[in-house]
């Protein structure tokens, strides 16, 4: 449920990378209202703490918290590599041509 509903914020800003998209909907659930479950399941298992230079950084406030976050985290990490993946699955063999071998 969770998971389904941050793959949808990353299919509708897929130019953007995941991770950074990861922070900004964290965030976003996070200081908004609850409007649904997943919003009052977020805000009850992470917390956003700020320094005094404005930086940010989420805490698990459980250890449920702290894996929800991870597989959030482990979740941006492969999106970003499936996107690699069909982009190089697009590509031929002659878009490479002009790479000079690394070898020499």
């Amino acid at each position: 449920m969770i998971i389904k509903e941050f793959s949808d914020f990353l299919k509708q800003n897929e130019e953007k990378p995941a991770v950074s998209l990861l922070f900004v909907w964290l965030k976003l659930k996070i200081e908004s209202p609850a409007k649904s479950n997943v919003d009052r399941i977020i805000q009850k298992e992470i917390y956003i703490a700020k320094n005094k230079q404005g930086s940010s950084l989420f805490i698990g406030k459980s250890p449920s918290g702290r894996n929800l976050i991870q597989s959030l985290y482990n979740f941006a990490l492969s999106f970003e590599q499936q996107k690699m993946a069909r982009w190089i699955h697009k590509q031929k063999a002659n878009d490479f041509k002009n790479c000079k071998d690394i070898d020499k």
